[in-house]
C-alpha cells in the first residue's frame, strides 16, 4: 500500500492528511470526500492539494 500525502488550506491555516490507498485515483476520491465533508460542516472554503507519497510495507 502507499501513503498519500495531501494539504487541506483552510483561511485559518494549512493540515496534512495521509490516506492509505492502492492507487491514485483512489486516494484522490477519499481525499476530496474528506475535502467535501469539511466545507460542508464548517462552511469554510478549503483548497487541497497533493503532497507527495510515502511507501509502506
Amino acid at each position: 500500500m502507499k501513503e498519500y500525502i495531501f494539504l487541506l488550506k483552510e483561511s485559518v491555516g494549512t493540515r496534512e492528511i495521509k490516506i492509505l490507498a492502492s492507487g491514485m485515483m483512489e486516494a484522490f476520491k477519499k481525499a476530496k470526500e474528506f475535502r467535501n465533508n469539511l466545507v460542508q460542516n464548517s462552511q469554510l472554503n478549503v483548497d487541497l492539494m497533493f503532497k507527495g507519497v510515502v511507501y509502506t510495507d
